[in-house]
């Protein structure tokens, strides 16, 4: 801390000058030395330097910090970095007592929420410079000559509600969020086997937006990983329509998988409801997986339809012939599993888990919506690995000894 103090004297004129050239064409005449605070990973830093004011427009103005790009009485990039870090993965609170456990510097839970969000703003800015490109057609043409085509992506879409504060008719919010993957596969070693398959280069994004405007941030990120020049695209989720909807609109070409576990959850409650003896539930469920992991959807709604007018699990029947019938393109799970697709949207489901369930809906919070939503992005950006990516882009000073 001594020697980036001496370093800041070091970098100050000894004997300032009269007078500076203004913004505003004006001369800004020298005053006197302020005093200045920076706030680091190694502690707080107070130096001098002169104060230079205008007379014509009554600016104020310090050469030093303006050369050194200084902003004082803020945090310096590396400790925003960190404290918005803990941010990012514990509730503000909590993030202040960890912060200053782990580094002896007492950082307050106001303090450690901003920078969060400031994190979260980056990843806003960042996101409208990659709508700005996914919308000009000059560079969708370089990209598509000169990028190189995934061979297989995947795209996946979920929502989770998060609580909104001043919205008493409406007071949860869905988070839609998405990701985009590659998957690592291992072959079946014997004709009884499957695929083994695994989610890698995992890329989160959110939003609390109506779906057409998260259409939107879907298109910009899927160019982000080229996915518009894909030669196989894969899309999973669950039955909402809103989720097939947007990825017919913007990605016509993928194929859509409705996950397999999903799916699955519409047996249960008709066999539960429609056979008193256990043993033939368990039976009819075992028979029913079967042929929808076989991809014989007529034999699954079928089943269904036999019950659609039994007076216990008629209501749950027909829920699930409309669920399959709507959907039955989107569960040829045999042809799916044959081709090595992943058919399970495990990795979207972690995503919100992640985001809204350990973040965002932690006991007794209720969010201002703005907050939210950069707090959850910052969190995304962790989650992906972005971190430095996007903390490279705030314009700070970086000092000595990464302060």
């Amino acid at each position: 801390m001594f020697l980036l103090g001496a370093w800041l004297a070091m970098q100050e004129e000894p004997y300032p000058v009269e007078s500076i050239p203004c913004s505003c064409g004006g001369q800004a005449k020298y005053r006197f030395r302020r005093e200045g605070v920076l706030y680091t990973i190694l502690g707080t830093i107070k130096y001098q330097r002169a104060y230079y004011l205008c007379p014509t427009c009554h600016t104020g103005q310090y050469p030093l910090d303006n050369k050194l790009g200084l902003r004082p009485g803020e945090m310096s990039a590396e400790l925003e970095s960190l404290t918005a870090m803990t941010g990012a993965q514990l509730p503000f609170g909590q993030s202040s007592q960890l912060f200053e456990s782990l580094t002896l510097i007492s950082v307050s839970d106001q303090s450690i929420a901003k920078a969060a969000r400031a994190i979260g703003e980056e990843v806003q800015a960042l996101e409208q410079e990659w709508m700005e490109q996914s919308h000009d057609f000059a560079w969708l043409q370089e990209q598509e000559r000169l990028a190189e085509r995934p061979e297989r992506l995947y795209g996946a879409l979920d929502a989770a509600k998060v609580h909104i504060r001043g919205d008493k008719e409406h007071p949860w919010r869905d988070l839609k969020a998405g990701a985009w993957f590659t998957t690592t596969s291992k072959p079946p070693q014997t004709p009884e086997e499957d695929w083994e398959i695994h989610a890698t280069d995992i890329t989160y994004y959110c939003d609390i937006i109506e779906a057409e405007q998260f259409g939107h941030l879907l298109w910009a990120t899927g160019c982000q990983h080229r996915a518009q020049l894909a030669k196989e695209l894969v899309f999973l989720g669950d039955g909402a329509e809103w989720i097939w909807n947007l990825v017919s609109h913007h990605y016509p070409e993928a194929f859509q998988i409705v996950d397999w576990f999903h799916a699955t959850e519409y047996i249960a409650p008709v066999a539960q409801a429609a056979f008193p003896d256990e043993a033939q539930a368990k039976a009819w469920i075992q028979q029913v997986r079967s042929d929808l992991w076989d991809g014989d959807l007529d034999a699954v709604i079928d089943a269904f339809a036999r019950f659609t007018n039994h007076a216990q699990a008629g209501k749950p029947a027909r829920k699930a012939v409309t669920y399959f019938t709507n959907n039955r393109e989107r569960m040829r799970y045999s042809e799916f599993r044959a081709k090595g697709y992943q058919i399970g949207s495990g990795t979207i489901e972690s995503g919100c888990k992640q985001i809204v369930k350990q973040r965002l809906k932690v006991a007794g919070a209720i969010w201002n919506i703005d907050n939210c939503i950069k707090t959850a992005k910052a969190r995304a950006a962790l989650l992906s690995g972005q971190w430095q990516t996007i903390t490279v882009r705030r314009e700070h000073l970086s000092l000595p000894l990464a302060a």
